[in-house]
């Protein structure tokens, strides 16, 4: 591990986006599911928190549900985003939330790679437009808080996810990623008008299999990484690596989560992994036949000697810590705790 906290010779590190300056737009569209207009006081609650969060007005793209739910189609709401990426008044784009169908954009994104880059923040199935966009521009792009599911918490939201998204795309300093030792229990009905305060349960990140690594940040939702592999919006870095990945309640189950991992292995983007992060999944027993099954599959799936640290906070829980897909990180995990720090700045 680096002792000066600078990046290795040899970790590809991706350019850090500009950051998000004060009272500059958060441009905030829907790549896949139809959501925001279906939630209304949901929406004004998350849009109002969201411009109080990051100091700026926020700028929410109207969608029109088609085909079950998704947002519109492919070439609107492609369109929408590079909309956002042209405006110079737009300093960072947001999600409303994630669906089934944002790789619907990835044809469309070219032009991207001649716009200045943003930061860009989601996670769920946005993993592919977050990681086409990365293809595409070379930036490190932000594994965070979408505009629903935290921003429109009651009454409001995390002070962690917050913190964490702000530290991100608007101080950028890099440093150790905090990690809450709580998770807040899923769910919640959004159509009510009384919602509450989920309960609170105590528990950090679990270390399966201790020790020290570096290399590049890279990952998101494992079924998604899936659909992306062996397309030109398949970009992961060609050093050594630090997997990220998570999956929801359905997908984790586990002949999913393994099928989901045995790809990837297959593509041959283990053989260069030196650290496996495994974000927590919402709803699972903390506990039992489950769990047991769960840690057996990470043991035999990941390659033998990496470390390997599961319940972190990422993708589909909360509080949500922000990853810099793309930031040269290093991980040291073991009896005294999991600490997970960025090498250099996240932006510009």
């Amino acid at each position: 591990m680096s002792a000066t906290g600078a990046v290795r010779p040899g970790h590809a590190a991706l350019r850090p986006p500009p950051r998000l300056s004060p009272g500059a737009t958060i441009g905030i569209v829907s790549p896949s599911a139809w959501a925001a207009e279906r939630f209304p006081e949901r929406t004004r609650r998350a849009l109002v928190a969201l411009e109080h969060a990051l100091g700026g007005p926020a700028r929410l793209l109207p969608a029109e549900p088609i085909d079950g739910g998704v947002a519109g189609p492919p070439q609107v709401r492609a369109g929408q985003f590079l909309d956002l990426l042209r405006d110079p008044q737009v300093g960072a784009v947001l999600t409303t939330i994630g669906g089934n169908n944002s790789n619907d954009l990835l044809d469309h994104l070219d032009e991207a790679a001649g716009l200045p880059p943003k930061p860009v923040v989601g996670y769920s199935d946005n993993t592919a437009l977050l990681l086409g966009y990365q293809a595409r521009t070379g930036a490190i792009v932000f594994y965070g808080p979408a505009l629903l599911p935290q921003f429109g918490e009651w009454p409001s939201p995390f002070a962690e996810t917050v913190t964490s998204l702000r530290h991100a795309v608007v101080d950028g300093g890099g440093g150790e990623l905090p990690l809450p030792g709580w998770w807040a229990e899923p769910g919640g009905d959004w159509s009510r008008r009384d919602e509450y305060r989920r309960a609170r349960h105590e528990g950090g990140p679990l270390v399966l299999r201790p020790g020290r690594a570096d290399g590049v940040l890279f990952g998101g939702n494992v079924p998604t990484l899936g659909c992306l592999a062996g397309t030109r919006w398949w970009s992961p870095p060609p050093g050594p690596t630090v997997l990220c990945v998570e999956a929801t309640a359905i997908a984790s189950e586990i002949p999913r989560f393994r099928h989901s991992l045995v790809h990837l292995r297959h593509t041959g983007l283990l053989d260069r992994v030196t650290a496996l992060l495994v974000g927590r999944a919402p709803g699972m027993p903390r506990e039992g036949e489950w769990r047991d099954g769960f840690h057996r599959t990470l043991l035999e799936c990941a390659p033998a000697d990496v470390p390997i640290i599961i319940d972190l906070p990422f993708g589909h829980t909360d509080p949500l810590t922000t990853l810099p897909l793309g930031a040269a990180v290093e991980l040291d995990a073991g009896e005294h705790g999991v600490a997970l720090r960025v090498l250099g700045p996240t932006v510009g």
